[in-house]
């Protein structure tokens, strides 16, 4: 009887020992890893910083002055996600376009994932911001010009012949946060897309959300996740929750519609003023973006000038923008 007692006691005692090992292996297996800050990871840091830039220009030279780390004050980094919110009717997604256009310039092939926006009115304006041909002579009704539209075309046709850069954005909408992910890894699969814009993260749905707050936060991780995992770089796109839309105070981020996942899965946020916003002549207005957030250097008061004619915006002079705004 003891020794049937003794013995059970050391098939427990051997189970234990066998389970705690599992444990241990099990932490181990799952552990992130870590490596030591010597030779030869030092070694490493050091040919990786040897290396040219892999960093994008956007249009504004004060946005890429302090694009640091591994944008090397040159521009938007692989691997960065990085957030561009304003109010409605502000001019948000124009500005994410200017941003693509520049990029395609660069020779980058550039992906606008529009959940708003049809195709050809995405086109359209495309066409006017690359080109700098007046908007109503590319858009529908009696003002379209064909000579106008065929020229802006033969820019960007002869800009993908010299660099390879091109837009690619979709054909049907896109409203479902698992399409948004499938075209990321479809489009850098295949078409070696490096560069995305989603435009508007709140009009993103994922299925298992209960309310906004959820929603934004799977979205934002995911897209962010996706950047990360694949090396791109990606803008996403945000509206102002209804506090900060109707406020008189200058932006912050903290107002963005959604909660606080945009701004923590953010590498930089970017905010359109609307306290700045200023109409100045027929066709343009002058607006403040500020880089209020920002993991790479410090932050900027960014002075832009829009021209309505070409949906461009501009980077001007700061002195430009006190005398304009007077």
């Amino acid at each position: 009887m003891i020794d049937k007692q003794v013995a059970i006691r050391r098939m427990e005692s051997d189970m234990e020992q066998h389970r705690a090992l599992e444990i241990r292996q099990q932490a181990v297996d799952e552990a992130p890893e870590f490596v030591e800050v010597l030779g030869y990871e030092l070694k490493l840091l050091e040919q990786a910083k040897l290396r040219p830039l892999d960093a994008v220009p956007t249009p504004y030279p004060s946005w890429n002055a302090v694009c640091r780390d591994e944008g090397g004050g040159k521009g938007l980094a692989r691997g960065w996600h990085v957030l561009i919110g304003g109010n409605t009717g502000l001019g948000k997604s124009l500005l994410a376009i200017n941003v693509a256009a520049h990029a395609v310039k660069e020779g980058e092939t550039v992906a606008i994932i529009s959940l708003e926006m049809g195709k050809h009115q995405l086109m359209t304006r495309y066409l006017s911001i690359f080109s700098g041909a007046n908007i109503r002579r590319l858009e529908w009704g009696h003002l379209y010009d064909k000579e106008t539209a065929f020229t802006a075309s033969s820019l960007i046709e002869e800009n993908h012949e010299r660099n390879g850069g091109v837009l690619l954005t979709n054909q049907r909408p896109i409203s479902k946060l698992s399409d948004i992910v499938a075209a990321m890894r479809y489009l850098h699969e295949y078409k070696g897309c490096r560069y995305f814009i989603t435009d508007y993260l709140q009009l993103a749905w994922a299925g298992n959300a209960q309310n906004i707050h959820d929603r934004i936060t799977e979205v934002s991780h995911a897209i962010r996740g996706e950047a990360v995992d694949l090396n791109v770089i990606s803008v996403g796109v945000s509206q102002f929750n209804r506090g900060a839309s109707g406020s008189d105070t200058r932006p912050i981020v903290q107002g963005l519609m959604g909660g606080s996942a945009l701004e923590n899965d953010s590498n930089q946020v970017l905010l359109l003023d609307h306290t700045t916003y200023k109409e100045v002549g027929e066709n343009s207005a002058l607006i403040k973006l500020l880089a209020a957030k920002n993991r790479h250097g410090g932050r900027a008061e960014i002075p832009l000038m829009w021209d309505y004619s070409t949906l461009r915006a501009t980077e001007c002079d700061s002195r430009e923008f006190e005398e304009g705004a007077d």
